[in-house]
């Protein structure tokens, strides 16, 4: 269950986030090169976050494919590029909420802007930190908001993401109203205890369709792809992108299509926010356990580029 989320005070809304497990991995392609190998892997459902793709067919390569294959018709428009010389309010918004799998509560003490980078922070909390639940949290995290949404587009970011037990840092698109009435879902997420795999999620609700507002969220249908990168994501920086259009979601890493999804595109179809994201996951299974290290753990993004899709 997540909580109502508090706002700071140039915040617009607030939503929550988690991953889930994905039990297996596939080594990504060379550059250039294209693989047919099915990347799909099943995972239970954690009734958090959403990001959002368009209606429309399916893409050149089959849904859970890695590869180069799957380029969509249509071109991307730069809406603005980010170089971080300082944290712009009419682009972004400090987050400060948390939810129950998640150890940390948001808070913009755990975001900063240094060296012309974002960089957020597992900070330890303050004695007595608590969520609008109640519920104690031994940790500060970050979720740095975009003020802008897309409904299909591109994001594209050069990030070095965070080292640490238990620590999740992630590029994320969601589709924001909560509770959830419908769930459109995309991530990068780099997990603390395997920092040379990415989580690659996509995430839609095929329920029964709802009648907004709801009072309980709907849960998501996801779709989890682990691929190992052949490089520890933590110990330097990379450019991982996420397109969204009518025909496929398609992940990049260092401008190589490593992923592209198409199985429920049609009700990929809701404007997103662009989320920038770090955490700590009670689960140990999934993300490490957390201990030493996990306190000053650090994802630092030098600049993010958002693009609107053109048909």
């Amino acid at each position: 269950m997540r909580i109502q989320p508090r706002i700071l005070p140039f915040v617009l809304c607030a939503f929550a986030i988690s991953g889930c497990d994905a039990s297996s991995s596939t080594e990504l392609p060379a550059a250039g090169a294209s693989s047919g190998t099915s990347g799909s892997t099943s995972g239970a459902s954690s009734g958090a976050g959403g990001s959002g793709t368009a209606a429309g067919g399916t893409g050149g390569a089959p849904a859970g494919s890695a590869g180069t294959a799957g380029v969509n018709d249509g071109t991307f428009e730069l809406l603005f590029r980010d170089d971080f010389d300082a944290l712009d309010a009419s682009r972004w918004q400090a987050m400060t909420h948390s939810w129950d799998t998640n150890l940390a509560l948001f808070s913009s003490q755990a975001v900063a802007v240094e060296e012309g980078e974002l960089r957020i922070r597992l900070l330890e909390a303050p004695a007595g930190t608590v969520d609008d639940s109640g519920a104690a949290k031994p940790y500060l995290g970050a979720e740095v908001r975009s003020l802008e949404t897309l409904t299909y587009g591109r994001v594209k970011a050069r990030l070095k993401f965070a080292k640490g037990p238990g620590v999740v840092s992630s590029l994320v698109t969601i589709y924001t109203p909560w509770p959830a009435d419908d769930w459109n879902e995309l991530d990068i997420e780099c997990l603390g205890k395997s920092p040379s795999t990415v989580q690659l999620n996509t995430m839609v609700y095929t329920g029964a369709p709802t009648q907004p507002p709801v009072t309980v969220s709907v849960t998501p249908t996801q779709e989890p792809y682990k691929p190992t990168l052949g490089f520890d994501a933590t110990e330097d920086f990379h450019i991982y992108t996420m397109e969204w259009t009518p025909q496929s979601a398609r992940f990049l890493v260092d401008d190589v299509v490593i992923y592209t999804w198409d199985k429920h595109i049609d009700r990929m179809k809701l404007p997103q926010n662009v989320l920038l994201t770090i955490w700590a996951s009670s689960s140990a299974a999934w993300a490490g356990a957390v201990g030493e290290g996990t306190i000053g753990a650090e994802a630092r993004y030098d600049w993010v580029e958002l693009y609107k899709y053109v048909p």
